[in-house]
């Protein structure tokens, strides 16, 4: 079994001229044993006491100030994981039902993301970021389940949505996807920078960033 957590960045809205961001990332931090989870968990709670943070307090790549955000990177990453992304440009999804369904775009991107795992992601427990209703939680279980899994394979075991100031690593989900978004937004001045960071990353082996167009 993997263990898979997964977070976004940006939003799922197409309104582009009300403030839609044009690109939206999900990101999958992968561990292929428990153990290997527990070491980053704690890695990422020595480094939030290096700061002097409360035990409480959550990286989140939006609240987080940059110079943080590259010594987290540059800390975390050394850890034994891998990642599966899919960065979107928007304006190129034409379905209608994905651009004013909000729920709907969401399950596409994740489902998309995990497919293309080139057989990396078998037999994964895998927790969300978020929370919403049970029955809300269920309809995406069921969809994954359904629209990934098959008779010949199966890559989700069980889906779990968990609160993000509970879990590291939802939290470092959170910052991969924040600094893959922001190396594709090539308007602002220190997206080479966020490219540079993932370096390591986009290096380790099953690690793919798929930008699709």
């Amino acid at each position: 079994m993997v263990h898979v957590f997964i977070d976004d960045s940006g939003d799922a809205g197409f309104k582009f001229s009300k403030g839609s961001t044009e690109n939206f990332v999900i990101a999958c931090c992968v561990f292929n044993t428990p153990e290997s989870a527990q070491r980053t968990s704690e890695s990422i709670h020595a480094f939030r006491r290096s700061l002097g943070w409360s035990a409480f307090e959550e990286f989140r790549f939006s609240k987080t100030r940059k110079e943080i955000r590259f010594a987290f990177m540059d800390q975390i990453f050394k850890n034994d994981f891998f990642v599966r992304a899919i960065v979107i440009d928007k304006k190129v999804i034409t379905s209608h039902n994905l651009s004013q369904n909000h729920e709907n775009f969401y399950n596409y991107v994740i489902k998309s993301v995990l497919s293309r795992s080139s057989g990396t992601i078998q037999n994964a427990s895998i927790k969300i970021d978020g929370s919403g209703g049970r029955e809300y939680r269920n309809a995406v279980r069921t969809y994954l389940r359904t629209q990934i899994n098959s008779l010949e394979s199966c890559i989700i075991k069980d889906v779990h949505f968990v609160d993000s100031k509970s879990n590291q690593l939802i939290q470092l989900a959170d910052m991969v996807a924040g600094c893959i978004r922001r190396s594709h937004v090539t308007s602002t001045k220190d997206s080479l920078e966020y490219a540079k960071a993932l370096e390591p990353i986009r290096r380790r082996t099953n690690s793919d960033i798929w930008l699709f167009k």
